[in-house]
């Protein structure tokens, strides 16, 4: 019965729906109704899809600004790594637990080992000899300099690790060390020129006293010749302190105007009693006229006879029955004035010519081992430079290179130049100077 009741209502709502679409009004309502629905659906459909269209393209956007800052990263961390290695100093990134997480290069090269991944307090044991406040003494030798900056972070108040700057200073202390040196060697050059000053005095007025006792003991020979020994002992002494005096005095002259035969006639008259007694030739060759010098003429002369005296005390310690002879040539080559010094002594060897312009090294038993140290000096304070050129049992030849115009810088000492020395014939004559004779 429940069934039949309900078939019969079924029926009678079919009967009033087909009651209802059987008016036209309605039916045109109900159109309507369904169009403006389906321009609502419609117009919605298009404001979704222009809305999903729109957050496609601000996705796209955005992952292409996403990955843009992701290229821009890797390759600032590329340019970080870079830098970190190419870092003259080492840098170490240890970790809270004390464990070492980066390391470039230059830090494994002054510890001599891996490091990541090392405890830092068993390396630095291992590595580190010695230690300052603020100086690392390593076992091979280095002296690193050690910085710590903590990485701890503003809202954290756990250790987050530190960061530790490792700089090779081995060349620093050891300049230091040498300007230390050089200083006390200074303080002790000064306190020496000024006792050697004092000391000037009084050994001049021995020597003269120590000259007149010859006529006292002229009839006692071996009285004469203690006199004489002392005289020499004397005149060494007195010899030594004037070099010192010279040479502490760095080349400071007062600066004169002079021709160059000037020069060489004063050096021809100075020299011309010691030639006679060491039965020396000496030979001037020059072609030069109105050559004008600024400098100082008598410690230009000194520098002649300085080398004349060395070729001769070397002949006569070498010699072979042959009698010494010096030729000193003058010439002009390019802006710069050359006087060659040239002997037939036993000559020096490559290692004595590096060392011969050095204070105190001497060839020679008694020799002060300036006269060279202080000549050079002087040359070098006219602007030029002395060099030497030898052979072993061929002779020497000394240049004095001087520049004729002074506003030109003759290269520094030490330096190599093309001293282009020419021949000449040992029978030219300067301007009225005869060569020496023999005596």
């Amino acid at each position: 019965m429940q069934q039949t009741a309900n078939i019969q209502t079924e029926n009678r709502a079919i009967n009033l729906e087909n009651r209802s679409l059987q008016d036209p009004a309605q039916l045109v309502a109900a159109f309507e109704q369904f169009g403006r629905l389906s321009d609502q659906l419609q117009q919605s459909y298009q404001e979704l899809d222009s809305r999903a269209a729109e957050l496609s393209e601000q996705l796209a956007s955005a992952q292409n600004e996403r990955l843009v800052q992701l290229a821009e990263k890797e390759q600032l961390a590329h340019r970080l790594q870079t830098l970190l290695n190419a870092l003259p100093a080492g840098v170490l990134l240890v970790d809270e637990k004390g464990v070492i997480t980066t390391a470039n290069p230059a830090a494994e090269l002054f510890l001599e080992q891996s490091l990541i991944g090392k405890q830092w307090r068993r390396v630095y044991a291992h590595s580190v000899s010695r230690h300052t406040e603020q100086d690392l003494y390593l076992n091979s030798g280095r002296i690193l300099s050690l910085k710590k900056q903590s990485l701890d972070a503003s809202t954290d108040d756990r250790n987050q690790g530190e960061i530790i700057l490792l700089d090779d200073i081995s060349e620093q202390r050891m300049l230091e060390g040498l300007s230390d040196r050089q200083n006390r060697l200074a303080a002790m050059g000064q306190m020496a020129a000024g006792l050697a000053h004092q000391l000037r005095t009084p050994l001049a007025s021995a020597v003269l006293y120590a000259s007149q006792l010859n006529q006292f003991t002229s009839d006692n020979p071996q009285q004469n010749k203690a006199v004489e020994k002392i005289r020499t002992c004397m005149r060494y002494l007195e010899k030594l302190i004037n070099d010192m005096l010279m040479y502490a005095k760095g080349g400071e002259f007062a600066e004169q105007k002079f021709q160059l035969n000037d020069l060489l006639v004063t050096f021809n008259t100075r020299i011309e009693t010691r030639l006679k007694e060491n039965n020396t030739q000496l030979t001037i060759i020059s072609q030069l006229n109105d050559i004008q010098l600024t400098g100082s003429l008598d410690a230009l002369v000194s520098v002649l006879i300085n080398l004349v005296e060395n070729a001769m005390q070397a002949g006569d310690e070498h010699s072979c029955g042959e009698s010494c002879e010096v030729e000193l040539e003058v010439y002009q080559q390019a802006d710069y004035l050359i006087l060659a010094v040239r002997d037939n002594g036993p000559g020096l060897t490559a290692d004595q010519q590096i060392k011969i312009f050095e204070p105190f090294f001497t060839r020679r038993e008694g020799g002060t081992g300036l006269g060279l140290a202080v000549a050079q000096s002087i040359v070098q304070a006219h602007h030029g430079d002395l060099l030497v050129r030898s052979q072993p049992a061929n002779g020497s030849t000394f240049y004095i290179c001087l520049p004729i115009n002074r506003t030109e810088q003759f290269m520094a000492s030490g330096q190599k130049i093309n001293i282009d020395p020419r021949k000449t014939k040992k029978n030219d004559q300067v301007g009225g100077i005869k060569s020496g004779e023999k005596a």
